[in-house]
């Protein structure tokens, strides 16, 4: 057999790999980082290029400022085209079974009061149903904290951080903060007077660009996690990574703001990722709550993220989330000891983990007053 009739047909190839793809199910999200930014418009213009091009697409759920037989041109709405919004009615959309769904705003109920993300969406990907999905910036749940610790109104439902990570497509729907307030000014998203008053508040410049800014990072620590689970998949040695990523351990203790400042300017310093993570090994009392809520605030303002990790035993727990995300440094505190001991975590990391630098760092004053 010659080399030319060995080779597979070209054609047949792709025909191959596009029935492959149509049949893999898989999640796909605009982000946008302010009210007006255009996710929605975005996910249905998808929508319709991809019913041209022969899919099965319906909308099952929408949130709709203009008129819906304009903005929803060309597509099937599961249950007709309504004004206003359009809330996921699942099991209909079940029954329906099309390829593609577009599901505005996950952060929002159902049908029947159930947040969409939480349970539609797992069961629709698990039924071989593609998801195109919206999100707001602020729904994120621990930005949302931080939003409003800074004394601002939260006015939507927020979800679980951890959806990032099951999400196989995340694109940013981005316009300039002076295109955006450009555009509610001349728009009908917002009434005259929640314009007014979003003008005083989330709308306000300063805030537009920190939380484009944030979004941005997020963006960019999807294609970090994008190439991990590429890596992972493959069973490829990770010889290299997308960007440093600096891990710093903390117990649920007060006190330890300064820590988390400097380990953050390291990482800035590096130009690498800042994670910070706990070690949850039992129910934490209220007061272990509040101090890493503020944490988890400091955190996320400080452009990282943080994380409470449930398990067992510290050294372990943070060994195996360390090599998830493929951490670079692993910084952590030391305890005041007479004599260092085998089975303390720093020991047990250090022998856990291999091509991760760790650092110890030394004892806080203010964490660990004299007596």
């Amino acid at each position: 057999m010659s080399l030319a009739e060995s080779r597979p047909d070209p054609t047949a190839l792709l025909r191959r790999l596009d029935e492959e793809a149509r049949r893999r199910a898989s999640l796909r999200v605009y982000l946008q980082y302010a009210v007006g930014a255009g996710a929605t418009t975005t996910m249905l213009d998808e929508a319709r290029r991809r019913t041209q091009r022969g899919t099965d697409v319906v909308v099952a759920a929408y949130r709709l400022h203009d008129r819906p037989e304009e903005a929803l041109r060309g597509l099937e709405v599961l249950g007709g085209r309504q004004a206003g919004r359009l809330r996921l009615d699942l099991d209909r959309l079940l029954a329906r079974n099309p390829e593609v769904t577009c599901v505005d705003d996950l952060a929002a109920p159902d049908l029947h009061g159930r947040p969409v993300y939480q349970e539609a969406v797992p069961r629709l990907l698990r039924a071989g149903i593609t998801v195109l999905g919206t999100l707001h910036l602020l729904s994120l749940r621990q930005l949302a904290a931080g939003f409003r610790d800074a004394g601002h109104r939260q006015r939507m439902p927020v979800v679980d951080d951890a959806l990032l990570t099951h999400i196989d497509e995340l694109e940013l729907v981005d316009v300039s903060p002076e295109d955006l307030v450009e555009r509610l000014r001349a728009g009908r998203v917002l009434s005259p007077a929640e314009l007014a008053t979003a003008l005083q508040g989330e709308l306000r410049s300063d805030i537009l660009v920190a939380l484009r800014e944030t979004a941005f990072r997020i963006i960019a620590q999807q294609a970090d996690r994008q190439l991990v689970r590429y890596m992972k998949e493959r069973a490829l040695s990770p010889c290299c990574e997308a960007r440093a990523l600096v891990v710093l351990a903390i117990p649920p203790r007060p006190g330890l703001e300064e820590r988390i400042r400097s380990v953050a300017r390291r990482a800035a310093a590096l130009d690498a990722g800042f994670h910070v993570v706990t070690v949850r090994r039992s129910r934490l009392k209220r007061e272990e709550a509040s101090w890493l809520g503020a944490y988890a605030t400091l955190v996320h303002q400080l452009g990282g993220e943080f994380r409470v990790l449930d398990g067992r035993s510290v050294a372990p727990t943070v060994a195996a989330y360390a090599r998830e995300v493929m951490a670079t440094e692993i910084v952590l505190g030391h305890r005041r000891r007479s004599r260092w001991q085998l089975h303390d975590p720093i020991s047990q990391l250090i022998r856990l983990l291999s091509g991760v630098d760790i650092h110890v760092l030394r004892i806080l004053p203010e964490a660990h007053p004299k007596s």
